[in-house]
């Protein structure tokens, strides 16, 4: 008597579905139709995807998948194609095997997204989301000490990490570099995010990887974020307790690692926690709304919603609570900068995403226009 479950696996073979240790669960599930396959994104290639699936027999199969119209017509926007980490849907072939291509009909929804800008002219309009990595539960925001540290850059990926719905962890690597001031440098890292876990860790050594482990648990998905050479790819392998991902030496002269990692990847690690390298990311632009940003500035949030008017802009009107911070101290003067900007960008984007925001930009700017022309008749 046949014992095979909906997606054609003999239950006999094995008691457990190998795809589940790599986050399968019934949220894909559910989306999933027809008589389907699902597998996971592990690399987005040029033209085609690295994908694991099931083999049939128990276990998994890592395959080279390609786009099929069916996807390449669905797919109308760049944030639409598979990104790594992503669940696909598979056009089903029996006995499933290492040198086949198959086909991608369709991407399952995602739980999280981390997405930035996509690079491209705002003058004409060209604006667009890139997924960086999906279904992530962890982002882990590497700097490394040395001059590749910077606090407003760990801000922006704070940032970004929140509106993907995923949690930032903020991570100082090379922690040898800084010597006794390793802690100031992680407390530095800490107020980029006042809520987010902070700490400092050293890949040679050890040191300060058994707090990362905390957060990989068995199932769950992580991402490396950081600036080329912060050291990701050797804090990868110092968590596999091998070498999964290609270093490059240090330079001397400016402490940073030659940038190796050249795609997205997704990795397993030897307890079932999964992580994706990434390359260092030159451009950070956001791809958010003015909810993320409020998620990192707490301070400041809270200072703003005690200013006397509900429209303040906090840059010059009496009453204003924010300003009130920056005077007694309460608002350092450099996070203060970083909001104003993010918070900026973040309604420009909307402006160019949203065609309701855009109307009411334009609105409002036409108003503004009026009110200067009728001043200026006034005083002729």
């Amino acid at each position: 008597m046949s014992n095979k479950n909906d997606s054609g696996i003999d239950m006999n073979m094995t008691d457990k579905d190998p795809l589940v240790e790599m986050g399968w669960g019934d949220f894909f599930a559910g989306a999933l139709s027809g008589n389907l396959e699902p597998a996971r994104v592990l690399e987005v290639r040029r033209g085609s995807f690295l994908v694991a699936a099931r083999d049939g027999r128990g276990g998994l199969v890592e395959l080279e998948a390609k786009p099929s119209g069916h996807l390449s017509g669905d797919c109308a926007e760049k944030a639409d194609w598979p990104a790594t980490g992503d669940w696909v849907a598979l056009r089903p072939r029996p006995g499933l095997s290492s040198n086949e291509t198959v086909l991608v009909e369709a991407v399952l929804p995602r739980r999280s997204a981390f997405s930035r800008k996509a690079t491209g002219d705002t003058r004409y309009d060209k604006v667009a989301e890139q997924v960086i990595a999906a279904n992530i539960d962890t982002v882990f925001i590497v700097t490394a000490a040395g001059n590749d540290f910077s606090v407003r850059r760990m801000e922006r990926y704070a940032t970004l990490a929140l509106e993907s719905g995923a949690a930032p962890v903020l991570v100082v690597t090379k922690a040898d570099l800084a010597g006794d001031g390793i802690d100031q440098l992680v407390a530095e890292a800490g107020e980029a995010c006042p809520f987010a876990p902070a700490f400092a860790v050293c890949a040679f050594t050890g040191a300060g990887l058994d707090q990362m482990a905390r957060f990989l648990l068995p199932g769950s998905t992580s991402v490396l974020l950081g600036s080329s050479g912060s050291g990701k790819s050797t804090l990868l392998n110092a968590l596999a307790g091998t070498e999964l991902n290609a270093t490059g030496a240090v330079k001397e002269f400016d402490q940073r690692g030659r940038h190796t990692t050249t795609a997205r990847t997704l990795f397993s690690l030897g307890n079932g926690a999964m992580i994706i390298d990434t390359p260092g990311l030159r451009e950070v632009q956001l791809w958010l709304g003015d909810d993320s940003v409020a998620g990192v500035f707490t301070e400041i949030e809270e200072a703003a919603a005690a200013c006397r008017f509900s429209d303040c802009t906090h840059q010059n009107e009496p009453g204003c609570a924010v300003l009130a911070g920056l005077a007694d101290g309460s608002i350092s003067e450099e996070r203060y900068g970083s909001w104003l900007k993010l918070l900026a960008e973040a309604r420009f984007l909307e402006t160019k995403t949203n065609p309701l925001a855009r109307k009411a930009e334009r609105d409002k700017w036409k108003i503004r226009s009026k009110a200067a022309k009728k001043l200026e008749k006034s005083r002729a």
